[in-house]
């Protein structure tokens, strides 16, 4: 990370009250006027956690409270955590830069278990004690949730509390609970736990001793009757109340920069190693009218261009076809492309291929997870050889341009035939249907069982096994229109550990975390020989957890864990798969029996759809010739000029970045704008230059074509109010184009932290007849431009001051930093501290 970016966020800490968090849609309340301070800690980058669709969820229910702040914290990059520690910069919430320490509650997000390392980073950095045992009650309630909370052992020694299952209800549960405890308590940690177990899908590990029996597997018995099972937290229906209608906006590129639109939550195709079609279960989908509802109110609260459905299986919706067609409906105005991220053949009726014609074409993801139909079958994946081509047949038909390809290997029961079925079908694929430009990325991962599936049961390969069996597919599978990728299997074996570990790997995490590991998911920053010393330090053996068959009646970790499927369907699962059984897929035929639905308070949620799916009839197609025709023509159009400063935070903000803010902020005030025309529009904005990173500016232009009539005042006044802090609309009116002898010098104001510059190196320069500097342009061109000629002036306003003004040289823009640096010598670094402001003229 820059060390600007390091600057910008220490001048944050030393200024909380003015260089708080101020992304789109942010909440931020007066800590001492609400009852519960909450912080939503994910550990992992802002870029990866900030548009986690779970983490909007939380922030906006606990937010919708007036008695409850909720506030952002994310894992800091490494070298972000060297200089926090170099400066004791705690870990601050984004929105109001209170230390994590401070808040009443600590909720962290468990997505992944790569990610288990960044949470003791998360603690450390805030001088909080890893170990719950180690945390009397001057220290935060800490609570966990997420996917991996479904099998907590590994790590139930650092956490007060997990909450297994849906975070809708429980959560707010939870902070009623704490709230009241805060008023009413005796003040004993103990005590509020006991309260806290009450509540549906909430797990106090303290609250089991724990032994090992004579094979050494743990053994958990609880001190409370009424705590001995945590039943699953569920909510039953998916509603609008619920849903993150405007969900925070950030300023960077995330890795989801766009609406996520949940449009079901489950899956019932009941797949057998998929421990998400298990623990998501019923499929419950949200209806039609609230999804238009949150997509209307969510585009004009956000200003986002596209829109993704979200979904285990998004093809399974009931009504596909018509949220596509209304969904297009809508954002004819919004220019909006509509992720359509996989659909099986059998799903593809004419009317939806009618659609997806219109929408901007992505990534299309299929999964046939094996290479053999006798493995799709043992595994349960439905999905037959027949589907798969027809559906990459359609889908490149239809204009994607990549499809991607997931599969497994180490799967139970796996033969080299399945192996080598995975290179036989990726070619053939790619030589059957790709033309062109078109790609096959065939991306293969080691299987690994997870808890609450019929393969629960099994053994993970050894890497041996991982790394003889990956090396065979860098051999066999050739094409040059494949790609193939896969994950390392130094994580995956790793990640095995984590996923079937129990409470014995505290010290593993601890150790590791010591020898410097972080950032375990991403590739770049893996180090597996710090997990072997960690490992060897702790005399913990990886095979115990991974390359061990479980054999039948043993305990297993997350055994007091009721995700709500009964043992016994997993039991009766894994025999059909070595049957090579078919189980089908209960949204189209009779109850399976899994166990989680008591058709009462919980049963499947599937909105009505019409038996015959046609083409577009013509009410639908005259709706969107209707919203065509009503599109403002080009000639409704003016180009407007607007003058803005970029000052303090906003310097921050790179070029692409401010084009993103602007065009947000103009959708947020719903002015009618000009858009380029062709498949891809663009709305037409353009800034007369681009700033580097790290300037600041009191004027730079900008040209826009809005709506005829708008006056300027309210043009003004609107985006203002849509814009961060640090970027403010100064002067507003109708294009008029400047004279050509206009001058294009520009002036700087440039601040250094310590003397670095005095008037005899001024004079020598200026007394000197050129100087010549050599570069490499973007097109390769080695280009030589004086120095000498490009500046204007320069003078010392004070010892740490100096205002220079710039002209260009040969039409080339000179800027400041390569002045100083080339022309007076000054270090890199000092550059970096230095503020450098563009003078209004």
């Amino acid at each position: 990370m820059h060390e600007q970016n390091y600057q910008y966020i220490l001048n944050r800490v030393q200024t909380p009250t003015r260089y708080s968090g101020s992304e789109i849609n942010t909440v931020k309340k007066d800590l001492s006027q609400v009852d519960l301070t909450f912080a939503l800690a994910f550990p992992d980058l802002y870029e990866i956690g900030t548009s986690h669709f779970g983490l909007q969820i939380l922030y906006s229910i606990l937010n919708n409270r007036e008695d409850i702040a909720a506030e952002r914290f994310f894992a800091p990059a490494p070298d972000m955590e060297a200089l926090m520690r170099e400066r004791k910069v705690p870990c601050l919430s984004m929105e109001s830069r209170i230390p994590l320490n401070q808040f009443d509650v600590i909720g962290v997000s468990l997505l992944y278990e790569l990610n288990f390392t960044n949470i003791l980073t998360l603690f450390d950095l805030s001088g909080i004690p890893f170990y719950a045992e180690q945390r009397d009650e001057s220290f935060p309630l800490i609570i966990a949730g997420g996917p991996c909370a479904f099998n907590p052992e590994p790590l139930a020694d650092f956490f007060d509390a997990f909450i297994i299952g849906d975070g809708e209800e429980s959560i707010t549960q939870v902070a009623d609970t704490v709230i009241r405890f805060k008023k009413e308590g005796d003040g004993k940690k103990k005590t509020l736990l006991r309260m806290l177990s009450q509540i549906e899908g909430v797990y106090v590990p303290s609250f089991f001793t724990v032994s090992r029996d004579g094979a050494d597997h743990q053994i958990l018995t609880p001190l409370y009757e009424d705590h001995a099972r945590i039943k699953r937290a569920i909510v039953p229906e998916l509603t609008f109340a619920d849903f993150p209608i405007s969900p925070i906006v950030p300023f960077g590129k995330p890795v989801h920069d766009r609406l996520r639109l949940e449009i079901a939550r489950g899956c019932s195709r009941g797949c057998r190693f998929c421990q998400a079609g298990m623990i998501y279960r019923p499929v419950r989908e949200r209806s039609l009218e609230d999804l238009l509802k949150i997509t209307k109110t969510s585009l004009e609260t956000t200003g986002y261009s596209d829109i993704s459905l979200l979904s285990l299986s998004t093809g399974d919706y009931s009504q596909l076809a018509a949220l596509m067609e209304e969904l297009l409906h809508l954002s004819q105005d919004q220019c909006n492309a509509i992720s359509l991220p996989s659909i099986r053949a059998e799903k593809l009726t004419p009317q939806l291929m009618e659609l997806i014609k219109s929408v901007r074409k992505t990534g299309f993801t299929i999964a046939p997870e094996a290479g053999t139909q006798r493995l799709r079958d043992i595994i349960n994946k439905n999905l037959t050889e027949e589907s798969i081509e027809k559906t990459v047949e359609n889908a490149l038909a239809l204009g994607w341009k990549n499809i991607k390809l997931y599969f497994m290997t180490g799967l139970p029961f796996e033969q080299m035939d399945d192996i080598q079925g995975i290179a036989d079908l990726t070619r053939r694929l790619a030589s059957t249907y790709t033309k062109g430009k078109q790609m096959i990325n065939a991306s293969v991962t080691c299987f690994i069982p997870k808890a609450h599936t019929p393969f629960q049961n099994h053994a993970q390969m050894t890497l041996e096994q991982t790394l003889e069996k990956l090396q065979y597919l860098k051999d066999n599978l050739r094409h040059p229109k494949v790609k193939l990728k896969w994950q390392d299997p130094k994580m995956s074996l790793l990640e095995g550990v984590w996923a079937r570990g129990d409470r014995r790997l505290s010290p593993l995490l601890v150790k590791a975390f010591g020898l410097g590991c972080r950032l375990d998911g991403w590739s770049d920053r893996f180090n597996f020989s710090l997990w072997e010393q960690a490992f060897e330090a702790t005399a913990i053996d990886p095979a115990f957890y991974t390359t061990r068959p479980r054999t039948p009646g043993e305990p297993l970790p997350w055994d007091h864990i009721d995700a709500g499927i009964k043992k016994e369907f997993l039991e009766s699962e894994s025999k059909k798969a070595e049957e090579m059984a078919l189980t089908p897929d209960c949204r189209e035929n009779a109850c399976t029996g899994c166990g989680i639905c008591n058709f009462k308070t919980i049963a499947p949620v599937v909105q009505k759809s019409s038996a015959v799916q046609e083409p577009l009839s013509d009410k639908t197609a005259h709706k969107r010739i209707k919203a065509q025709a009503d599109r403002l023509p080009d000639d409704a159009f003016i180009k407007y000029e607007l003058k803005f400063s970029k000052l303090e935070d906003a310097r921050f903000f790179g070029h692409l970045e401010m084009a993103t803010i602007f065009q947000r902020a103009v959708k947020r005030t719903g002015f009618a704008v000009k858009y380029s025309k062709g498949f891809n529009p663009s709305m037409r904005m353009s800034f007369a230059t681009a700033l580097p990173l790290g300037m600041e500016s009191e004027e730079e232009l900008l040209y826009i074509y809005l709506e005829k009539g708008l006056k300027p005042h309210k043009i003004m006044k609107s985006l203002n109010a849509q814009l961060p802090r640090g970027i403010e609309i100064t002067n507003c009116g109708l294009f008029r184009k400047s004279p050509e002898n206009q001058s294009t010098q520009d002036t700087y104001q440039i601040t250094f932290a310590t003397p670095c510059i005095g008037q005899p190196e001024l004079d020598r320069f200026l007394a000197l007849p050129e100087f010549m500097v050599e570069d490499i342009s973007k097109k390769g061109k080695i280009r030589k431009t004086d120095l000498r000629k490009a500046l204007s002036s320069v003078r010392m306003i004070s010892p740490v001051c100096l205002e220079v003004t710039l002209t260009p040289y040969n039409a080339r823009i000179v800027r400041p930093a390569e002045l100083l640096g080339n022309g007076f010598g000054v270090d890199d670094t000092v550059l970096k501290d230095a503020r450098i402001k563009k003078i209004k003229s």
